[in-house]
């Protein structure tokens, strides 16, 4: 319940019709030698919905998401605002702006601000879990998440 509270905190400031500043969210993730990861999603949608019951309750999830990233939760009402370099818009835009073409979107930037990995659509946990196990690992430098998952998979088989 701590953990559910906590992510539930961090969320608070950005859904709340203020702005969201990415560059200080950046600043922060090269403190703590952690990697981006800009949750986007959108009103009355079952499937932003059911990650936010499913994936963001998960105790595996949490710790992984604690553990190896700054969360930015973008909640893409008409009021919420997002700063970004040289970019002010409103966070359907900048989920556009980031490539983010359907919700809900997680898009993951390492702590020099490079897109590492897009996932768009929903994902149940298991999926999700081994999408954040990916990034973290810097995975993406040598697999493909397909080859990633097999990989674990069998690794955990043993």
């Amino acid at each position: 319940m701590k953990k559910i509270l906590m992510f539930i905190l961090l969320c608070v400031y950005l859904n709340a019709g203020t702005t969201a500043d990415i560059d200080k969210e950046i600043n922060d993730a090269k403190e703590q030698n952690k990697d981006i990861m800009l949750y986007f999603h959108i009103p009355n949608c079952s499937y932003c919905q059911a990650m936010l019951d499913e994936n963001f309750k998960d105790a595996q999830i949490l710790e992984e998401i604690k553990q190896n990233f700054i969360l930015v939760d973008l909640y893409a009402k008409k009021e919420n605002k997002v700063k970004y370099k040289e970019f002010k818009g409103t966070v359907k835009e900048f989920a556009k702006y980031m490539g983010a073409i359907a919700y809900p979107a997680t898009i993951f930037l390492d702590k020099d601000e490079k897109v590492v990995y897009r996932s768009i659509g929903y994902r149940n946990s298991g999926e999700h879990l081994m999408e954040l196990l990916f990034i973290s690992s810097k995975s993406y430098n040598t697999l493909s998440l397909e080859d990633f998952t097999i990989k674990t998979e069998f690794e955990r088989d043993d």
